[in-house]
């Protein structure tokens, strides 16, 4: 894949009739900030859509129709790297454009940061069952992902037998241990790694949470986008590669967020996420004053 293509990242089913286009570091914290997630985003999608904004959560939410909702992207060659990353990504809502605007202008639904932490698309609904990092010990499945890394990787794989878990970029270790093997595992592998002047946290214990599966799942694509399922509903989650998060370090706090709109794509409605631009200052104000 080259830069400037337009590719397939996934498709999604919105039962709720809500689409939510989120960030996923503080997705599991709405129903702890006031009412979950589905509520806000039902509200706002029944409004036509909305940008939704909560301490550190943020999302859009916007109207669907029934169908299967195709996202797509437009890439662009990476900034730090040479391979593609994401420009602009478009959600086709299963809506005619009649349907969200009586105008022929885009509709400014406010403005995003890109989080770190990856982001996710998908039902509303679904999403209030989100496990993520604040979910304290509740995982998917009980099970969990080792994965090694660090000074020593290459010596401990061999030594411990680490098969492959990532051909991309030759990631070492083991998926889907019961939780307690694998922290007594990487408690023996660390031990190892101190003993031979390695990386003392060289064997590093994901549980299957929400947040891990989502980032799990995007490790075989180039644009690191890939599909779990919550709730019964597939649900996209987005993740960047560590150099291209370089350009987006600054977030809101610095004003780096990108537009988010309704746009007529050939008669039907599509969010758009433009995230190959800062907004400028005047079109950011009245982006977030909506």
């Amino acid at each position: 894949m080259s830069g400037d293509e337009s590719v397939i990242l996934g498709r999604v089913v919105a039962p709720s009739r809500a689409l939510v286009l989120a960030g996923t570091g503080f997705l599991d914290e709405w129903s702890e900030l006031g009412d979950p997630l589905s509520v806000r985003a039902l509200h706002s999608a029944r409004a036509g859509g909305a940008h939704l904004h909560d301490w550190l959560a943020e999302a859009t939410a916007v109207p669907t129709g029934p169908a299967t909702l195709t996202v797509t992207a437009r890439t662009r060659p990476g900034t730090y790297e040479p391979r593609p990353t994401i420009a602009v990504l478009d959600i086709d809502l299963d809506l005619p454009w009649s349907a969200v605007s009586a105008g022929t202008e885009p509709v400014p639904l406010g403005a995003l940061p890109v989080d770190p932490c990856g982001m996710a698309i998908g039902d509303p609904v679904a999403l209030d069952a989100w496990i993520g990092f604040g979910s304290g010990p509740r995982t998917v499945d009980g099970l969990a992902d080792l994965r090694l890394g660090g000074k020593g990787d290459t010596q401990a794989s061999t030594h411990f037998s680490a098969p492959e878990i990532v051909a991309t970029w030759t990631l070492h270790g083991w998926l889907d241990l019961p939780i307690t093997s694998a922290r007594e595992r990487a408690t023996t592998i660390n031990q190892w790694a101190v003993a031979h002047g390695h990386y003392k946290f060289l064997a590093k214990v994901n549980p299957h949470t929400h947040q891990h599966l989502g980032w799990r799942a995007g490790w075989p694509d180039p644009l690191g986008a890939g599909l779990i399922e919550i709730a019964g509903c597939p649900i996209l989650c987005i993740t960047w590669s560590p150099s291209e998060l370089q350009r987006f370090r600054g977030g809101r706090s610095h004003g780096q967020v990108y537009p988010v709109t309704l746009e007529d794509v050939d008669g039907r409605a599509t969010l758009r996420w433009r995230i190959g631009a800062w907004t400028d200052e005047s079109e950011r104000t009245n982006l977030d004053s909506r």
